[in-house]
């Protein structure tokens, strides 16, 4: 083994520190030779030239190279629509949603460079990652092997995803998980092998739940015993998603078990109304069977029972109501309606929500009717109860614009009509559209019109049909309002904003 050169730059100083009249200048075999014969002069000659080799010589470290990926790349979106992008990134973030869809659906990619933005977008984002994912392609999995934070992109299923057995065996954690997600696309049976084999050797809670997760992909009765087992796991997010993927199974026997406990604790209270008792702390299987956690040696509340109550009404298959009292959906929301227990009528809401329940959403929101948006209605007053959102989504979209409609007439106040009207998602039904634009159109009467027709003119930017910026006047309705016109306008730019999108895409 040979030992390099040592830098002279340290007996160079040594030297000068004490004088050349004291200490001789020292060799410096790794440096050029120096003409001078003065010993300052040699001195300072070779440690100029040391100063530069300490300042610019380096040893070149090696790299192994990146393997390309080996998917084929998307055509990526024209000029124009890659500027709109960045104008969306810069000063509409509300749009990017619509500019990812779009682009997924043409089959386009955004410009590789602004591909690595869009992936920290999604690291703060998760409603936003299934989209960029989908907008990417492939290449955001390839990508996220070198930045660890967008490994989120191995959780989103492609077309075309096929199982590696490399990537299972030998993987990392996101191609692990991606990989038993693209079997169980194709072969559910054979993925719920896999993770079963490996479950007792996963050591991590993480990568339990993130490969728990691709069950939900062909979820079925099979999965159950798994799933089961996840709910006694060390760990409250396995056990949580555990739970999660067993409410979608109303057949199983977790199911039945959470139908016997409600028929236990239900009753019909002496006013017609429905009440569900609290479950009680020393319930161990009930708790078991909704991942609860009794009170360590804590005093028990009353809200705590309750709460666990409600836990149980939530994710029990709601047919058991129509079963236990031999009444319909709309009859037993009477009765809700009857036992004036908001916390009550709140929890079937998280459940029909939380279920996608149509059935009882239509029950539900049918009860409140035009309560919605009446001030004078007690269900306005508790309209954060109703968990409008989950209600609305679990009805197509048609029908979400249609009980919208019926709520609605001419005297609806637009500060009324806000807090419901966010809630009810595109894509908007033909009605609810010129709806929406007749009513843009109509004069504001008071002053206090301004703030709902802000927010009116906000969600109708991002959800009327964008060619519809043809059908709205130049002018605002209220003539000469500059509150209500600067709202007016920023939603006439957004639909031809929107407009000129969809074209370029």
């Amino acid at each position: 083994m040979t030992t390099p050169p040592s830098d002279s730059w340290d007996l160079l100083v040594s030297a000068a520190l004490v004088g050349t009249g004291r200490r001789a200048v020292p060799d410096t075999p790794e440096l050029p030779a120096t003409p001078a014969d003065a010993p300052a002069r040699v001195l300072l000659d070779r440690a100029a030239l040391a100063a530069v080799r300490r300042d610019a010589g380096y040893t070149p470290s090696t790299r192994t190279p990146v393997t390309p990926d080996e998917e084929p790349e998307r055509p990526e979106v024209g000029a124009a629509a890659e500027r709109r992008l960045a104008e969306v990134l810069a000063s509409r973030p509300e749009l990017l949603p619509e500019w990812l869809r779009l682009a997924a659906a043409a089959g386009l990619s955004p410009a590789r460079a602004t591909v690595p933005d869009l992936l920290d977008r999604g690291v703060g984002d998760s409603e936003l990652r299934p989209m960029i994912v989908a907008a990417v392609g492939p290449r955001a999995r390839w990508l996220a092997r070198f930045t660890p934070a967008w490994s989120y992109a191995h959780a989103v299923p492609l077309p075309g995803d096929r199982y590696r057995e490399r990537d299972w065996t030998h993987g990392t954690p996101g191609e692990r998980r991606h990989a038993l997600a693209a079997l169980r696309a194709t072969d559910p049976a054979a993925a719920r092998a896999l993770l079963e084999a490996a479950w007792p050797g996963l050591r991590q809670a993480d990568q339990r739940r993130h490969l728990l997760e691709t069950l939900a992909t062909g979820l079925g009765n099979d999965d159950e015993p798994l799933l089961d087992r996840a709910l006694d796991d060390r760990s409250a997010t396995v056990r949580g998603q555990a739970l999660a993927l067993l409410t979608r199974l109303p057949e199983s026997a977790h199911a039945h078990r959470l139908r016997g406990y409600v028929r236990e604790l239900a009753r019909v209270d002496e006013r017609g109304g429905l009440t569900v008792d609290p479950v009680a702390p020393d319930r161990s299987d009930i708790l078991r069977d909704l991942t609860l956690v009794a009170a360590d040696g804590e005093p028990e509340t009353a809200a705590t029972r309750a709460e666990r109550a409600s836990t149980l009404v939530t994710h029990t298959p709601m047919d058991v109501w129509t079963d236990l009292l031999g009444q319909t959906p709309d009859e037993l929301v009477a009765r809700l309606e009857r036992s004036d227990d908001v916390r009550l009528r709140e929890t079937f809401a998280g459940a029909a929500g939380l279920q996608g329940d149509t059935v009882w959403a239509r029950a539900l929101l049918g009860a409140v009717g035009t309560g919605l948006v009446d001030p004078r209605s007690r269900h306005y007053r508790d309209r954060g109860a109703l968990r409008l959102a989950g209600l609305f989504a679990a009805l197509a979209p048609d029908e979400r614009c249609r009980v919208l409609l019926d709520a609605v007439d001419d005297d609806t106040t637009l500060l009324a009509l806000d807090q419901v009207i966010r809630m009810v998602p595109g894509p908007w039904s033909p009605e609810l559209c010129d709806w929406v634009v007749r009513r843009l159109q109509r004069p504001l009467k008071r002053k206090s019109d301004v703030s709902g027709f802000r927010v009116f003119c906000s969600v109708a930017a991002e959800h009327l049909a964008p060619e519809l910026h043809t059908a709205l006047p130049d002018s605002p309705p209220a003539d000469g309002d500059s509150a209500a016109e600067a709202p007016y306008l920023r939603l006439r730019d957004t639909l031809r904003f929107r407009h000129d999108m969809t074209r370029e895409l």
